[in-house]
């Protein structure tokens, strides 16, 4: 096999050997951190590919030192992803969410969030129908504050649920207390360390342009799923702030065979400068329709 782990080295040297820091004014800014051997993107990304293209014809396995070679690349992503969005406090964003409940595939949904990290807060409006919900950290008794804007359950007006129960998981895995790029991050983290103790896959990556802007691309491949509960994963990071915004996550059918999306979560047009003020984690926003009497 073609040596994978020096490939993967050069390549994520140039992409990886990098430090995010912010500006005063709220910049994007990279540093190369010192002492690392200096290699074109251009030059290691051709050198994969060929390495990638000369390789096709044999079983597309890794031994388990040349996958702890790529893995390590995966790892040191997810490391910087978790420092970057700590650096971050708050945040606007556009989530694709697509997910598959109950063996049934959701409807994809458009939705704009925003995201405080403390006291852990999130805001959602649906661009389909204007459904809003939002939970604040240690206000409303921890509830969810949700009204639909369709169907019946629009006749209520102002829901306030457990964010875990039944009714605020009606088509969701996880409950909004898990939304936002650093509940994603920590969620992929915990399935690679604790997790999955699977040690035969595939391990690949590439830089694509997304989001108009360079995008390294993971994707892993599970042999059954004895091994691995997905079939697939595929992992988008920012290349210049290192930050985890899309998870795709692909599952086996009843046969055992690889089937369609489990999980799909894209975070778009992520804003970070413009952020949301206090005001837009209050349920008295006027902005919003979710005042209710709290007696």
């Amino acid at each position: 096999m073609i040596g994978y782990h020096h490939l993967y080295y050069k390549l994520g040297v140039a992409l990886l050997a990098q430090t995010m820091t912010f500006s005063t004014m709220g910049v994007l800014s990279i540093k190369t951190l010192d002492g690392q051997e200096q290699v074109a993107v251009e030059d290691a990304e051709k050198e994969l590919q060929t390495a990638l293209l000369n390789s096709k014809d044999q079983i597309p396995e890794m031994a388990p030192d040349e996958q702890a070679g790529s893995m390590e690349v995966f790892l040191t992503l997810l490391h910087e992803s978790e420092d970057a969005i700590q650096s971050v406090d708050r945040y606007t964003a556009t989530l694709e969410k697509q997910v598959r409940v109950d063996g049934e595939l959701q409807d994809p949904e458009e939705i704009e969030v925003k995201v405080r990290h403390k006291p852990f807060s999130v805001y959602m409006q649906w661009k389909g129908d204007g459904q809003e919900a939002l939970y604040v950290e240690g206000e409303h008794e921890n509830h969810v504050l949700a009204r639909a804007k369709t169907g019946l359950a629009a006749l209520k007006g102002v829901w306030k649920l457990e964010p875990d129960c039944k009714k605020a998981m009606e088509g969701n895995r996880y409950p909004i207390t898990e939304i936002g790029i650093q509940k994603l991050t920590e969620r992929v983290r915990k399935f690679f360390t604790d997790e999955n103790k699977c040690e035969v896959f595939t391990c690949t990556h590439e830089i694509q342009d997304l989001e108009d802007h360079p995008t390294i691309v993971v994707q892993m491949t599970f042999p059954s799923q004895e091994e691995s509960k997905y079939s697939t994963c595929k992992y988008l990071f920012d290349a210049e702030s290192k930050l985890l915004y899309g998870v795709e996550l692909c599952e086996w059918d009843y046969k055992g065979d690889p089937a369609g999306i489990a999980e799909k979560y894209i975070y778009h047009d992520f804003n970070c400068i413009d952020s949301p003020h206090d005001k837009e984690f209050d349920s008295e926003n006027p902005e919003y329709s979710l005042a209710m009497d709290e007696d």
